[in-house]
């Protein structure tokens, strides 16, 4: 039997969890008012800070104690005839930088919607920690305000992103983008300094492209592209991304990737497909010289719709290219080879003069293709079969052997009168009449070297290519 003092003892315990649940209880109360009051407050200086004529508005706001921050329901941010509509949003301790800007240790939101005139972004999550934005670039307004090149962010992630055009302007041999879907996104490490890497799983993009007919009549023609995986970790891709944003194509001294993998690349239009399996690459700055690698495998074109059907199953095809730059004199040189199995083997090498480091270093207002000349390129070519199925795509539907040596020959006697006036291109006929297992060279070596910005316009015009055919800068040669 219980004395007296024994029954106090046995509720005194309780009495006391009671106590503390109700103190708890207050408590809570209490912090949760004046995490409400400093939202609210928070909320007030955000609307007062935004541009005259923009509104946020949203359902309900509540602070989040525990993350320091606060969980919003469908938020409508509208500035001009720009829109941002979030279902949720999350930030978790937000705290301005004395420069204006913002750090966020997380931000979160289920079905964010951002709308321009011409394009609405879409995506089902979007999730981002260690969030860092600087403050907003003066005289700009809506995104250009934002300083992409000088985002902070330790991880991103988007789920199911979309991107759509909305224009329906085409220009005459333009090519329009359309649509860009993505299943998903991962960013790691972004900002300035850091070495970044983007992984995208599933994504794909229709374009179109509109091309004027010899009657003067337009055409346009849809073409989608696709890409199964993709990683690629970059060194300092903030400061590419920096130099897009502002539209300056100056030069700019960017480490070489440091790795890329991606599988399943495809491009496909109404009457053909072009299908790459695997490539790879790598590449380092060490002892003053960047140096990349690629390598790809699996090359597949097919074009069943034509006169003539194409068909490459490259199944063993490779492709190889390296370059190197050295950064003390800013020269470059790149070779390439690609090789299909019992069709042809394609090599090139290009030697080209750039700005050195020092001079990168001095911000010259000179864009890549002035800054950057030609050398020497050197294309070779060998395999038969190429040469020999060239007669067919010409006649437009498929020929026998006999007919095949015919209509090659009667397309080196074409060949041969028309590059009659060009006798650096003379030994072309005689190879496309015999190729005989020989290899095709072509050397261009322009005295002196050439600005890129000049050789693209000389090529951009019929007379500006033939007067790259001079003999004191192009060799052919078969052997």
């Amino acid at each position: 039997m219980l004395t007296k003092n024994g029954k106090n003892n046995v509720k005194r315990p309780w009495l006391t969890a009671s106590l503390l649940a109700v103190i708890a209880g207050i408590s809570a109360i209490g912090i949760n008012h004046a995490a409400t009051v400093a939202l609210d407050r928070g909320i007030s200086r955000f609307r007062a800070a935004l541009p005259a004529g923009a509104t946020l508005t949203y359902a309900s706001a509540r602070p989040a104690i525990l993350a320091r921050g606060a969980l919003l329901t469908d938020v409508v941010l509208q500035n001009g005839n720009l829109t941002f509509r979030a279902h949720t949003m999350r930030l978790g301790h937000p705290i301005p930088t004395p420069d204006g800007g913002l750090t966020l240790s997380h931000l979160d939101m289920e079905d964010p919607t951002f709308q321009a005139p011409n394009s609405i972004i879409r995506a089902h999550s979007a999730h981002m920690t260690h969030l860092v934005t600087p403050p907003s670039t003066i005289g700009k307004s809506g995104v250009d305000a934002l300083d992409l090149g000088h985002i902070n962010l330790d991880r991103g992630t988007v789920d199911h992103l979309s991107i759509q055009n909305l224009s329906q302007v085409l220009q005459p041999n333009g090519t329009h983008f359309n649509s860009l879907t993505i299943d998903s996104v991962q960013i790691d490490s972004y900002g300035p300094g850091r070495t970044t890497t983007v992984t995208t799983q599933n994504a794909m993009a229709i374009i179109s492209r509109t091309a004027l007919q010899a009657d003067r009549t337009s055409h346009m023609a849809s073409m989608q592209l696709a890409l199964q995986d993709f990683k690629l970790t970059q060194p300092e891709l903030s400061a590419w991304v920096a130099t897009q944003q502002t539209g300056k194509t100056a030069l700019s001294a960017i480490p070489p990737v440091e790795s890329l993998k991606l599988s399943n690349a495809q491009i496909i239009s109404s009457d053909r497909s072009f299908t790459l399996d695997t490539l790879t690459g790598k590449g380092a700055r060490q002892n003053g010289k960047d140096s990349s690698t690629f390598q790809g495998q699996g090359f597949h074109f097919h074009a069943p719709q034509t006169k003539t059907p194409i068909h490459i199953d490259g199944l063993h095809s490779t492709f190889t290219y390296t370059q190197e730059r050295t950064a003390a004199t800013g020269a470059v040189h790149a070779q390439g080879l690609l090789a299909v199995p019992d069709l042809t083997d394609f090599h090139f090498t290009m030697d080209m003069t750039g700005p050195s480091d020092q001079q990168l270093k001095a911000k010259s207002p000179q864009t890549l293709q002035d800054a950057v000349r030609l050398v020497q390129m050197t294309l070779s070519l060998h395999g038969d079969r190429l040469v020999q199925i060239l007669p067919s795509v010409n006649a437009g539907h498929p020929l026998n052997s006999t007919e095949q040596d015919q209509a090659r020959t009667t397309l080196a006697q074409g060949m041969e009168m028309a590059l009659s006036p060009y006798p650096s291109l003379a030994v072309l006929p005689d190879y496309v009449a015999n190729p005989n297992n020989r290899t095709l060279s072509i050397v261009f070596a322009p005295k002196p070297p050439m600005a890129l910005s000049a050789l693209s316009t000389l090529a951009s015009t019929p007379v500006g290519v033939m007067s790259l055919l001079s003999p004191d800068s192009l060799t052919v040669s078969a052997q």
